[in-house]
Order: C-alpha cells, then sequence, then structure tokens
C-alpha cells in the first residue's frame, strides 16, 4: 500500500477508507494540484528524453543534405550483387560448372559451401582452400557490415555515433576489398578458377562511394534540432537551469503557476480577440 500524502504514514490493506487512520486527512483530494504538477513535471521530464532521441534520430536521416544522399548511398551495394560476381570454373570436389556467379547463385548453392566441399579442397590444397574459405568469408561480412551500417545511421547523431559509424565504415572497407584480394590469391588450383565479374567490381564502387559520403556527413556534422519542451510553462532547459542553482520545488512551482496563468491570459486574449473580429465581419457583412 502507500503512504499517506500528509502525514506520510504507511496505510496498511485494511485502511482502505477515504481517511486517513493516523491525521484524519482525506486520503482522495488531500494536495490533489500538487500532486497532480508533481506527476505532469514527470511526464514531461520523460516526454522531453523520449523527445530528443527521436530528433536525433531524425537528423541521422535529415538532418542536411549528406544525410539524405547516405540514405541511397547505404542501400546502392545492396543492387551489383545480383550481377555476376565472378565468372568461375568448379570441378571436384565441387560440382562441375562453368559460368557467372552472383548471389541468386551463391543462394541455391549454399548446400555446397556449407557441406564437405570445401574441407576437401583444403585437404588438398591447403593454401588456395582457405583463400577461397576467407574469400566466401570476408564477402558474406561485408553484406553483414553493409545491413549494420545501414542501421547504425539511424544512431549516428547519438553520443559516440560518429566513432561507431568510422568504426563500421573501415570494416566495411577492409571485408569488401580482402574478399576479391582473396580470391584473386587462390590462381593455380585445380578445383576452384576464374576472374571478378562486373558485379563484384560495381559492389567495391559503390562501397567505396558509401565510406566516402558517410565519412564526408560525418566530419562537416549533422546539427540537432530539438523540438521545445517546457515543465509546467517553463522551458526544459530553464527547468534544469533552475534545480541546478538549487531552487527549491515550492520556488519553482510559483515560477510555473506565473507562467501558466500568463499563458491562460494570452490565450484568453486571443480567443477574446478572434470573437470580437468575428462580430465585427458579421456586421459588416449585414
Amino acid at each position: 500500500m502507500a503512504n499517506c500524502p500528509k502525514c506520510n504514514k504507511h496505510l496498511k490493506l485494511t485502511d482502505w477508507k477515504q481517511h486517513c487512520p493516523y491525521c484524519g486527512a482525506n486520503i482522495v483530494v488531500y494536495d490533489v494540484q500538487e500532486r497532480l504538477m508533481k506527476e505532469a513535471d514527470i511526464a514531461e521530464v520523460e516526454y522531453y528524453n523520449f523527445q530528443k532521441k527521436i530528433d536525433r534520430v531524425k537528423a541521422s536521416f535529415v538532418g542536411t543534405k549528406l544525410a539524405v544522399a547516405r540514405i541511397f548511398t547505404s542501400l546502392l551495394p545492396a543492387g551489383p550483387i545480383f550481377l555476376p560476381l565472378i565468372r568461375a570454373t568448379f570441378a571436384a570436389p565441387f560440382e562441375a560448372y562453368e559460368g557467372n556467379i552472383a548471389m541468386t547463385d551463391i543462394v541455391n548453392k549454399i548446400s555446397v559451401l556449407t557441406g564437405n566441399a570445401i574441407p576437401a579442397m583444403i585437404s588438398e590444397n591447403k593454401t588456395a582452400g582457405l583463400f577461397f574459405t576467407a574469400a566466401v568469408l570476408l564477402f558474406a561480412l561485408s553484406l553483414a557490415a553493409t545491413l549494420l551500417h545501414f542501421i547504425l545511421n539511424t544512431l549516428s547523431c547519438s553520443p559516440k555515433g560518429k566513432q561507431r559509424n568510422m568504426i563500421v565504415d573501415v570494416l566495411l572497407l577492409v571485408f569488401t576489398l580482402a574478399s576479391p584480394v582473396c580470391f584473386l590469391l587462390m590462381r593455380g588450383n585445380s578445383a576452384v578458377s576464374g576472374t571478378l565479374g562486373i558485379g563484384a567490381y560495381l559492389y567495391i564502387l559503390l562501397q567505396l562511394v558509401n565510406v566516402a559520403v558517410d565519412y564526408a556527413a560525418m566530419k562537416k556534422g549533422i546539427p540537432v534540432v530539438h523540438k521545445p519542451c517546457f515543465v509546467g510553462g517553463i522551458p526544459i532547459e530553464e527547468y534544469f537551469e533552475m534545480q541546478k542553482k538549487g531552487m527549491t520545488a515550492g520556488e519553482i512551482r510559483a515560477i510555473q503557476y506565473e507562467r501558466l496563468q500568463a499563458m491562460q491570459d494570452a490565450a484568453d486574449a486571443e480567443t477574446v480577440a478572434r470573437e470580437e473580429k468575428a462580430k465585427k465581419e458579421a456586421k459588416s457583412s449585414e
């Protein structure tokens, strides 16, 4: 159970009546205005903290022209993976194949990559097998890093958001460039041989553009414009400053009532002005 709002005595389950058994205060209506104001203060501060997060996400996407461009450059690398990434010849222990390989072919033949073919290739030619395995894994990591990069763009204006983006950018470049290098370094083996396709070159180019635009956006900076928030009629920044100065709750509450009254008077005056204007227009139209 709660405490009495007047004497602060702890109320038992048997103390279900409207009046406090200790001081006789009406628990329901005692100082109800102040309690409502306290609850409103808490709600407005929580709203402010939530609104700050929304403002940072909004700025991350549309805060500047580079931020808007970054949305598209983050998605563009997904296109080339459906073009021929490599032109390769596969032999035992893989299923015999010669031709172009795109992302759809990799997905359809995923059982080959996760089966016994790669271990068998490594046992026959360790160097080539390890380079092939590294090329596949690094390509998968570059795709994962691309997705992570897009997700983290929403948090780029949050604390340490710039550092996170820069780390992901570096990893993205490493994975993207190391994968084709490993593929090309495994030449001279009988199991897999081939060259890079148009999709691989476009994928590398668009990832470089992706990272370059992200770096430019982070270097220039993205301003975050926060929506004005109030606590009892006081701008929340001023409200926090009052608390820092050590003002008591009663002193802050008195200022809040003054501000709220002023806002109400302004609203009433505006209403009266509209009504008078409407009456004048009605008379002039008669």
